[in-house]
């Protein structure tokens, strides 16, 4: 009987989700401090070399795993799948560090050695097929996203704004838009470490912005459910976000970036520009045609399940053959 794990150094809804599609077990092995990566690759090995897979999933990032994958598929010729997402730097500087001579290095070595890529769309699809790999294309599975409990919120409507604070998120321009939206009984509630912020930006915050920190998992979950709207926000191109999944999940009526893909895919979401004037707009589209919104974003979400069971059964006949 072939013998399925995957393998992910961090806890990542996607992971957990496709691991449990494909019929994984699923290991997240953590590490901590300046000795983490070297502390996660002695424990994978030791896994790999207990469980010995004949059908490995890995997700990159982390790179490194990935690459410790693949060797396992050189000296035991057994089959490895990495599911990469976030980790093409397409919206970096390409100078010439050292650190990106690794990544360059590291890049190239996964894609040619792993049988599969898993990617989320065709722009990154051709990326690994330009780089001598084999890529598959599977979206993020829309999650199980079921309440246990209502948070109490302050009164009219309400916004989440999925948030990791990381640099391609548009910050800033977020809170100029809330701040237009003073006075109109709307409040925005952001996810996510706040203390990544620059000191000016948390100082001048508009009174209708709540942080609410990093939630556990649930927590996460209901306040998902109990808000009007989410909106996901990114400055980057050829990006699927976790957050926009969420949102449609929670069947809440959505707020994204004009992006190529994110248009493509969340194709009943409400598309802004990564501006003031244009994130107010939504703001105030979604709560002016509430019950419109609401009705888009569940057949959406019925239309989005239909095309991944589409995609992971094509996903599933391409590892049958291999």
């Amino acid at each position: 009987m072939e013998t399925r794990l995957w393998i992910t150094w961090e806890n990542q809804r996607r992971s957990v989700e496709l691991a449990r599609a494909f019929q994984c077990e699923l290991h997240v092995i953590a590490g901590a401090g300046a000795f983490r990566h070297l502390a996660c690759c002695l424990k994978t090995i030791r896994l790999l070399m207990i469980s010995r897979p004949s059908l490995l999933f890995v997700q990159n990032p982390s790179m490194i795993l990935a690459a410790v994958a693949c060797l396992y598929r050189i000296f035991t010729g057994r089959r490895v799948v990495v599911d990469r997402h976030t980790t093409f730097r397409l919206n970096r500087g390409r100078e010439f560090s050292l650190d990106y001579l690794v990544f360059l290095l590291l890049h190239r070595f996964t894609l040619k050695h792993a049988d599969f890529t898993i990617v989320t769309n065709t722009f990154l699809a051709q990326l690994v097929t330009d780089a001598g790999g084999r890529p598959l294309i599977l979206p993020d599975k829309l999650p199980d996203v079921a309440p246990t409990a209502r948070p109490e919120l302050q009164e009219g409507f309400s916004v989440l704004a999925i948030s990791s604070f990381g640099g391609d998120e548009p910050i800033g321009l977020i809170f100029q838009a809330m701040q237009s939206l003073v006075g109109e009984d709307i409040t925005l509630y952001v996810t996510g470490n706040f203390k990544k912020l620059f000191p000016e930006l948390t100082e001048a915050l508009p009174p209708n912005v709540r942080f609410t920190g990093f939630l556990p998992e649930q927590e996460f979950i209901n306040m998902l459910n109990a808000v009007n709207a989410v909106m996901v926000l990114t400055t980057a191109d050829h990006c699927m976000l976790c957050g926009c999944y969420e949102a449609v999940s929670a069947a809440k009526p959505l707020i994204t970036s004009n992006k190529a893909v994110l248009a493509d895919y969340f194709d009943r979401a409400v598309l802004v520009e990564n501006s003031t004037d244009g994130i107010a707009a939504g703001i105030r589209f979604v709560r002016d045609n509430l019950p419109a919104c609401q009705r888009e974003v569940q057949v959406m979400k019925d239309e989005i399940e239909v095309k991944w069971q589409s995609s992971f059964q094509s996903v599933q006949a391409a590892l049958e053959v291999q």
